[in-house]
């Protein structure tokens, strides 16, 4: 049992292997644009792929739809054979006796000179049994010609539903590129870090030779060497952090995107737009038009209407037409099975039914359908407020980040300059270590501060996008 166990844990670890392998590699050298990352996306993504699952029900959909407007025709064929045997009967006093039995009875029987005369016999009643075979075949077809306007509109849910379902996919997709555009804006921005804090190193690395040379000539004391070494071991676990991150933002972009987590490339840089180059209205109306989880709302309210028309279709008759052709045969266990048996019986029906009253149970279906009709109606109005409040607000944002990162760029300018005037004057002694040590902070944080705006405006386009329901670039 346990040599068992250990083959089947090893077939389960054979075929993760397989699968594992069955995953998209990809490694390049050339980097890849966003939209070509969204096609990978798009073939590979787990959840986008079962999204497009449900479009394989639209012709079924369609097909059952359209079907009820079509005759139904059914055929049958049946064999049987019976056995019985009965061992027990019931007296006149209601109780049960068992068989054989043995009884005498009077008879009429003639005698020797011809006249009839009463005799005594002795009756002996054995077990019934027996066995008898029957065959039969069937032919049936149907055709419903009225049911209340019914089938019409639940050929008019179908159209819904299957668009439903292709609005379904088309958000799966959408989804997915913003979700790709922001993880490459992360992955971008983190390479950026990367090397800021590599650029940062090497500063702290000629810090550092600077006040060991200053040292050596009695220029500076042993604490600013021993303080510059502490500066520069900081920056080199800032750049081992900041790599750790970039390779785990890396790994999550690929799993996105379906495909193995080892898969390394480049990635290309996108062009940016400022927010002074879209109108607000525009892209509330551009909003209104390619939102997809407004589509959907649009179509599940004309599909709860239908389902109002549907309902109020049972108030009306019904009406078909029918005919039933059949044949059977009885025979006993010697008779072999009829595949033409000999009774023959055909049926012609048409049929009419009208419900009159059912307890009231198709007023409170319509009424719950009407409900329903508003509950998607409000559904939609609360939709469109918040589409065009997200929109606005993105806007906003938008423009706000943009601003701020005009001036985190100043400042970065500036504080490199500052660097590189402190750093001078530390090499000539002007300065003292202290203060080239805060022209680095000073330079450090108006770096990062810079690539957080670029990150923050990266993602506030991206929302604005999200917003608007298209590409904007």
């Amino acid at each position: 049992m346990r040599s068992l166990i250990w083959w089947v844990v090893l077939w389960g670890m054979a075929c993760g292997g397989v699968r594992a392998e069955e995953l998209l590699r990809l490694n390049s050298d050339t980097p890849l644009t966003l939209d070509s990352l969204v096609s990978i996306g798009l073939r590979e993504n787990s959840a986008v792929r079962q999204s497009r699952l449900a479009l394989k029900l639209n012709r079924p959909g369609d097909l059952a739809a359209i079907g009820r407007f079509l005759p139904t025709v059914s055929l049958g064929l049946n064999f049987s054979e019976s056995q019985f045997e009965n061992r027990t009967f019931v007296n006149p006093d209601g109780s049960v006796s068992s068989l054989p039995i043995t009884f005498e009875d009077v008879v009429i029987v003639p005698d020797s000179a011809g006249s009839l005369v009463l005799d005594t016999v002795t009756v002996t009643q054995n077990p019934s049994e027996g066995k008898s075979r029957s065959n039969s075949w069937s032919a049936n077809a149907n055709l419903s010609l009225f049911e209340g306007g019914q089938r019409i509109f639940l050929y008019r849910i179908a159209q819904s539903q299957k668009k439903i379902n292709t609005l379904t996919v088309e958000d799966a997709h959408k989804s997915l590129t913003r979700t790709v555009a922001q993880q490459v804006v992360g992955v971008l921005t983190l390479e950026k870090v990367v090397a800021l804090n590599k650029r940062l190193r090497d500063q702290r690395q000629d810090a550092f030779d600077l006040a060991k040379a200053r040292y050596e000539v009695g220029a500076v004391t042993e604490l600013d060497v021993l303080q510059a070494e502490i500066e520069l071991g900081t920056a080199e676990n800032a750049i081992a952090s900041s790599e750790r991150e970039l390779e785990k933002r890396r790994e999550d972009l690929n799993q996105t995107l379906g495909i193995n987590l080892a898969s390394r490339f480049p990635i290309a840089e996108t062009g940016t737009l400022t927010p002074y180059q879209f109108n607000l209205d525009e892209l509330v109306g551009q909003a209104w038009q390619n939102r997809t989880d407004l589509e959907l709302a649009l179509a599940r309210v004309k599909q709860t209407r239908d389902y109002i028309n549907y309902a109020r279709g049972a108030y009306l008759p019904r009406v078909s037409l029918g005919a039933t052709r059949s044949a059977s045969e009885q025979s006993g266990a010697d008779q072999a099975f009829q595949l033409n048996p000999r009774n023959r019986n055909t049926t012609y029906y048409a049929s009419l039914s009208w419900n009159i009253f059912d307890g009231f149970a198709r007023e409170f279906d319509v009424a719950s359908r009407k409900v329903d009709l508003r509950r998607a109606e409000e559904s939609e109005r609360d939709l469109r407020l918040s589409i065009e409040k997200g929109v606005r607000e993105a806007y906003r944002n938008l423009a706000t980040v943009f601003d701020q990162m005009q001036i985190t760029n100043r400042n970065r300018d500036l504080a490199n300059r500052t660097l590189e005037l402190e750093r001078e004057r530390y090499r000539l002694g002007a300065t003292s270590a202290l203060s080239l040590r805060d022209a680095q902070v000073t330079y450090e944080r108006a770096e990062t501060d810079h690539l957080q705006k670029e990150l923050e405006y990266q993602s506030s386009l991206i929302a604005l996008e999200l917003a608007v329901g298209k590409s904007l670039r």
